[in-house]
């Protein structure tokens, strides 16, 4: 079959997009499983797309929050925690937050991550939720 004109057109216009889509590959982004910690109910997940070089987007989704809860990436895992925040994140509302923050996303996923969710700002040593970045 020989393709001409709009066909031509048509057929290249579908493998760009394929091709986009195949670029915003899983190697771009990584899902994190949010468990509850502390009797909570708040469960979900965490989606880390990279965002150039050397900036990664955090959107953490929590099923069961309620309210503003401070949320961070420690180092260290969820039964181990670095008390110390490694990154800061925008605090979840309402179970939902979003923030940029200055590291790679293969440098995070390097391992040795964990996001942390706290009851409150009041209640800051109450973990909530609790996802681990995994080695890739």
């Amino acid at each position: 079959m020989r393709l001409t004109g709009k066909r031509t057109f048509a057929l290249f216009g579908l493998l760009g997009v394929l091709g986009f889509a195949a670029a915003a590959s899983s190697a771009d982004s990584l899902k994190v499983t949010m468990a509850p910690q502390s009797g909570s109910s708040e469960s979900g997940t965490a989606t880390l797309t990279k965002e150039g070089a050397d900036s990664t987007k955090v959107v953490v989704n929590l099923t069961g929050a309620t309210g503003q809860q401070p949320a961070h990436i420690h180092k260290g895992s969820c039964s181990n925690l670095d008390p110390k925040p490694t990154y800061p994140l925008s605090p979840v509302a309402n179970g939902k937050s979003e923030t940029v923050v200055k590291a790679s996303l293969d440098a995070l996923e390097k391992g040795g991550y964990a996001i942390n969710v706290h009851k409150s700002a009041q209640d800051a040593k109450t973990y909530v939720s609790c996802g681990e970045i995994a080695a890739k």
